[in-house]
């Protein structure tokens, strides 16, 4: 009868997971990571990039320059993500935002809610910018298919949202065909 022998096998297991974390470490900052974000940089409406794996949950977040226009710039920002990292990952943005700002945002979330339940997204835009000009906040909302953009801007200070909305119908006919 063989005797195995504890430490050894111990010893070898313990190598070769730091072997494997080590390299999955090294391939996700120097294959993954890295090159995403010297691609983000390169943009140049980017300033920092953090990136936080959990298993399937990805997360880029990005803080991004006081840009000219957001929708181009987060547009950008998202081709580059989702060609290194697929279309399932989240990114959030971080600006410098200031207390005047976020109070101004909040109060143009009704507005912005309504126009998206009710579709009328030119008076939302004309509503909002109106709104934030009488408080005082230099602003600028645009849209895509897929988002709202909304940048506030006072004394250097900045607030991007990013607001995802999805086109919803009351009701879809199925089995209907038009002969």
């Amino acid at each position: 009868m063989s005797r195995i022998r504890l430490i050894p096998i111990l010893a070898i297991t313990c190598v070769t997971l730091s072997l494997l974390f080590g390299g999955w470490e090294l391939y996700r900052n120097f294959g993954l990571v890295r090159p995403l974000e010297d691609q983000l940089m390169a943009a140049g409406t980017v300033e920092q990039v953090e990136s936080v794996v959990n298993g399937q949950h990805r997360e880029i977040k990005v803080t991004m320059k006081q840009v000219s226009d957001l929708q181009t710039a987060y547009e950008v920002v998202e081709k580059v993500v989702q060609e290194a990292l697929g279309p399932s990952v989240t990114i959030d943005l971080v600006d410098r935002r200031q207390d005047q700002l976020q109070q101004t945002y909040q109060n143009l979330q009704p507005t912005l809610y309504a126009g998206i339940a009710k579709g009328e997204f030119p008076e939302m835009i004309k509503s909002m910018s109106a709104q934030a000009k009488l408080e005082g906040i230099e602003s600028k909302i645009s849209m895509n298919e897929n988002h709202i953009f909304i940048e506030l801007n006072q004394d250097g200070k900045y607030l991007y949202e990013v607001v995802p909305y999805q086109k919803l119908t009351a009701f879809t006919l199925k089995g209907v065909s038009s002969q």
